[in-house]
């Protein structure tokens, strides 16, 4: 007597497939309504009652680019202390049974479970002679981004099949730097180049801390955005919110090429 075969339309799998369907809906459906504004000549009138202008982009992006510029720089100074600092304390996590290291990774993961605002003010009560030349900035985007980063390493440097690889190079002979150099960076850079990649996205969009930590010469750009809302034309402030997601979607769709759901299991 076979036994039953498995219904071809599963239940779960039909909830959970409406589910993602609807909520890829709900983040898309407002990114044509804000290009709607940012190319109407006036929004309160209509949608494109006079035809469609590019003029609000071409404004907007007069203002935006000098805090794109700096916030593109942020983003990538604290990819860089991410690396310098997050790959010796991911290789360590993953490779070490050291004491404290439950410790360790909990302090590491403190900073996303502590509010914006609260984080950013210990910050400045701490180094308040830092604000003025943007590093303080720096600190708290690379507190806020360093959990991902080394989230996303400590699975692949943990491996089973990497270990397996490096010791072989060891049995024949490689140094422990040509084993990093020429085993253990080739096998991770599928995760590293996702940890990068997020921390990036992480600091062009980040916005609490950035907030209370920016000075007048180090503004970020979501921080010109939220004044763009509150004190300019919607369409202007929609316009410049456009710019901002032209630089941001592309970094999340490598996210998701390379596998991001996959990465970052910690």
């Amino acid at each position: 007597m076979q036994p039953p075969r498995p219904s071809t339309r599963d239940p779960v799998l039909a909830i959970g497939r409406a589910c993602a369907i609807s909520a890829a809906l709900i983040c898309f459906l407002p990114i044509p309504l804000l290009l709607a504004v940012a190319t109407s000549d006036t929004w309160q009138q209509g949608p494109w009652t006079d035809g469609v202008t590019l003029r609000w982009l071409g404004a907007s992006w007069a203002t935006v680019a000098p805090f794109a510029a700096y916030s593109l720089r942020l983003a990538l100074t604290t990819l860089l202390l991410n690396v310098l600092i997050g790959l010796p304390a991911a290789y360590a996590l993953a490779r070490s049974r050291f004491p404290g290291r439950p410790v360790v990774r909990a302090l590491i993961g403190l900073p996303l479970a502590v509010p914006g605002i609260a984080l950013a003010l210990a910050l400045i009560l701490a180094y308040p002679t830092w604000r003025g030349g943007g590093w303080l900035l720096v600190a708290g985007h690379v507190l806020y981004t360093l959990p991902f980063f080394v989230g996303a390493l400590v699975p692949a440097l943990a491996a089973p099949d990497l270990r397996e690889r490096e010791a072989a190079a060891a049995t024949l002979g490689a140094d422990p730097l040509r084993r990093l150099v020429f085993v253990t960076l080739p096998g991770i850079r599928t995760a590293l180049l996702a940890a990068a990649i997020i921390v990036v996205t992480l600091s062009l969009g980040e916005f609490n801390v950035s907030f209370f930590l920016f000075a007048p010469t180090a503004k970020t750009l979501p921080v010109d955005l939220y004044a763009a809302y509150i004190t300019g034309r919607l369409e202007i402030a929609a316009a410049a919110t456009v710019w901002f997601i032209l630089l941001v979607i592309p970094a999340a769709a490598v996210i998701e090429y390379l596998g991001g759901a996959r990465i970052g299991q910690a």
